[in-house]
């Protein structure tokens, strides 16, 4: 009798084969991505040597045992990267991580491998110059261009080199900061929102294996010294859940200033070639007297300072001010570097000052202002950037002191909402695409960000005649089920007219009127190029179910209607074009 033979040979499923493969890929990732922390901060350090150690030696201009050479250093920094950034890569303009959303978010993923060197070359010549800013963009853009590298190599579909633009991104960050949960949680949080848990699989050991690279070379040490800060007691409660609500008001200010200094900058008639070196040289007017305090540079030796004890009222408020100047200047006249590090600067001098004021007030419940400062880091950035989770971890994960998360927790949170309910989403990050016509908000997944209104409007409109009598509208209200209809005359968009605009008229007067009559001529309208995200935003807060769609040259010019029901068309695009990649992936 024959035997029926089965086979038993295994065989994985084609998703747990790419599975396998990503995770594979984001450990490679890891490691790119932590060499390239660690060859980014020596090359901070060559900078730093070249300019303080032997530039400023030709430059004997003393006062008081102050060498004035200081002066001239970011300034020549700037007039060195000016030409670089704007002939060979103008995406390494500024802190970075923006340009990274706009890649994972619109461009599948994509950056120019040139990115990563160019990068490194000019952010570590506006550090090492002693310009004010921090690593933490920088060394994103470039894990992520390492990342993107990677993807382009294998050939991967979009969504899975987004996914290995977000490995690379969180693999520098662990690595330059030892922060190997926070690189984790700053890559999901603030670029990859509404990540699943099989992707965050290669992005947690890309970052652990980032920050493991990098502490074979750097050591383990925690990046700041916070001299055994590490109590507080649930009487303080309230007081940290104040500090949250000053630091909304404090990030906000932040937030404006930057890009106040940005947009003078901009509307400055010179060579963008130059405007760098005009920023350096303010700011090294800036930090001239202060540069032992961190003003020029990253800053951490300022923060040290602050935690060990050694900064007055006085001094921590001033040398907040003077951060915030330094770096939007730095950064805004066309500089290259990060605003994480300033932040957690800015916000441990304020937080460190507001600890000292509460001793005062209330010498039996605080008994170590210090630990407000730590506080003050996580909120300044928590409401800046709009991204809370992430420092709530991060920053005891850089100071050793996770028994602060509970105070941290309230100072940040507070500090995101009360931030929140003036910038409606936008970050210290978002603002700069915004002003380019791409938003992404902060708090929401980005999907509807990725499709644009032309994709999923209505090209068959139905328009009326203003001459049109009110109760023959009436009876295509009934018929067609439709909210509103665009009023057009003579081929040009003069309003809209809906089914409120009927109701607000008696049944008895209705008769007499035409469409003319009632129409409401204060247009609220979207353009084809916009994403679905904005459009859904209009709606919301003029409280309508439609907008005219229309030429953004001729806004007279009508080309089509959105409506809610094209906005869940949109999620349904968005969700294909998902399948569709990974279906051409591996």
């Amino acid at each position: 009798m024959e035997i029926l033979k089965i086979s038993v040979k295994p065989r994985l499923p084609r998703y747990a084969r790419k599975w396998i493969l990503l995770d594979i890929l984001g450990c490679v990732v890891g490691i790119l991505g932590g060499l390239g922390a660690v060859f980014f901060r020596l090359m901070i350090s060559v900078n730093r040597i070249f300019f303080f150690d032997v530039v400023l030696r030709s430059l004997p201009l003393h006062l008081d045992g102050v060498n004035l050479g200081v002066i001239l250093l970011p300034a020549l920094g700037g007039l060195i990267i000016g030409p670089i950034i704007m002939k060979l890569a103008p995406e390494t303009k500024g802190h970075g991580v923006p340009e990274v959303m706009e890649a994972a978010t619109l461009r599948g993923g994509r950056i120019r491998k040139r990115v990563a060197f160019l990068k490194v070359i000019v952010s570590s010549i506006t550090i090492g110059s002693g310009g004010s800013a921090g690593r933490e963009g920088p060394i994103a853009q470039i894990g992520a261009t390492l990342g993107s590298a990677i993807g382009q190599l294998f050939k991967l579909d979009a969504q899975s080199m987004k996914l290995l633009v977000v490995c690379g991104l969180a693999a520098g960050i662990a690595g330059t900061f030892n922060a190997p949960l926070g690189g984790a949680l700053f890559g999901m949080e603030i670029l990859y929102r509404g990540i699943g848990l099989f992707n965050a699989m290669p992005v947690i050991l890309s970052s652990v294996i980032g920050a493991t690279v990098a502490s074979v070379f750097l050591g383990r040490k925690p990046a700041f010294n916070p001299e055994g800060l590490t109590t507080w007691t649930p009487q303080e409660l309230p007081l940290y859940l104040l500090l949250g609500v000053i630091f909304g008001i404090i990030s906000i200010l932040w937030v404006k200033v930057f890009y106040a200094v940005e947009d003078f900058f901009e509307r400055l008639n010179i060579s963008p070639h130059l405007k760098p070196a005009i920023g350096g040289l303010i700011v090294g007017l800036i930090g001239v007297f202060y540069a032992g305090y961190g003003i020029m540079g990253v800053g951490y030796e300022g923060i040290n300072l602050l935690l060990a004890g050694k900064l007055t009222l006085t001094l921590l408020i001033l040398l907040g001010i003077l951060k915030i100047l330094a770096t939007s200047f730095t950064i805004g006249s066309g500089g290259s570097g990060g605003i994480f590090a300033p932040s957690l600067y800015i916000g441990s001098m304020f937080g460190g000052a507001l600890g000292i004021l509460f001793n005062t007030l209330f010498p039996s419940i605080v008994t170590q202002p210090t630990t407000y400062a730590l506080a003050g880091m996580a909120a300044l950035f928590a409401g800046a950037a709009q991204a809370p989770i992430n420092v709530i971890i991060m920053i005891p994960e850089m100071s050793g002191t996770f028994t602060l998360i509970p105070p941290i927790m309230a100072s940040s949170t507070m500090s995101f909402f009360i931030a929140w309910l003036i910038l409606r989403g936008s970050s210290i990050y978002t603002i700069k695409l915004e002003r380019r016509g791409i938003k992404l908000r902060m708090g929401r997944s980005f999907i509807l960000d990725s499709i644009r209104v032309e994709e999923v409007m209505n090209r068959n409109i139905i328009t009326l005649s203003p001459d049109m009598p009110v109760p023959a509208l009436e009876t295509l209200f009934e018929e067609y089920h439709h909210t509103g209809y665009p009023v057009v005359e003579d081929g040009k968009l003069i309003g809209i007219v809906t089914i409120s605009d009927v109701q607000k008229v008696p049944p008895e007067k209705r008769k007499d009127l035409k469409i003319r009559d009632i129409a409401s001529r204060k247009l609220i309208v979207t353009y084809p190029d916009e994403t679905v995200h904005q459009a859904l935003d209009k709606m919301y807060i003029k409280d309508v179910g439609r907008l005219p769609v229309v030429d953004r040259s001729d806004p007279t010019k009508m080309i089509g209607i959105i409506s809610k029901h094209d906005i869940l068309k949109a999620f349904e695009l968005a969700a294909r074009k998902e399948i569709e990649e990974a279906a051409e992936g591996v």
